[in-house]
């Protein structure tokens, strides 16, 4: 390998090797300074070009608010749902936040479940609106 060569696969890994420190320093210190909030898994890791990321997962949407509102985070939430084999349709809502901490990417992330009167309200919300509108609601109709 040319002089040349290793310079450049050695700075790589260097870059690497300095990212991966950095994610690890970064989740250390956020358990140290918030060691009230919930954390179900922890991951600390980087991208190319050096740059270090670590993602959060609460077990919760309240957990991704808690954790972002501390960091200053905005959070985002889409309400989704899955059918299994059985026909069951399962409603969730999946809840993130992400930004920077000193230089670390910061994901956090969070589901819930809608059960009940909830899940239902959704269901016909989202059936309602994929049936468009009615001649009786007045938009619908010809003029």
């Amino acid at each position: 390998m040319s002089d040349a060569t290793e310079g450049n696969v050695l700075a790589r890994i260097d870059a690497m090797e300095a990212a991966a420190f950095r994610a690890g320093l970064m989740a250390r210190r956020l358990l140290a300074e918030h060691p009230d909030l919930p954390v179900k898994e922890i991951r600390p890791g980087f991208v190319g070009g050096g740059r270090a990321e670590l993602q959060i997962n609460t077990d919760d949407c309240d957990g991704v608010s808690v954790w972002a509102e501390r960091l200053g985070l905005p959070v985002e939430s889409k309400i989704s749902s899955y059918t299994y084999d059985t026909g069951y349709e399962m409603v969730f809502e999946a809840c993130r936040a992400e930004g920077q901490v000193d230089g670390v990417g910061i994901e956090l992330l969070g589901t819930r479940s809608l059960d009940g009167a909830e899940r239902e309200a959704w269901i016909a919300e989202r059936d309602q609106a994929a049936a468009g509108p009615t001649a009786e609601s007045g938009t619908g109709g010809t003029e």
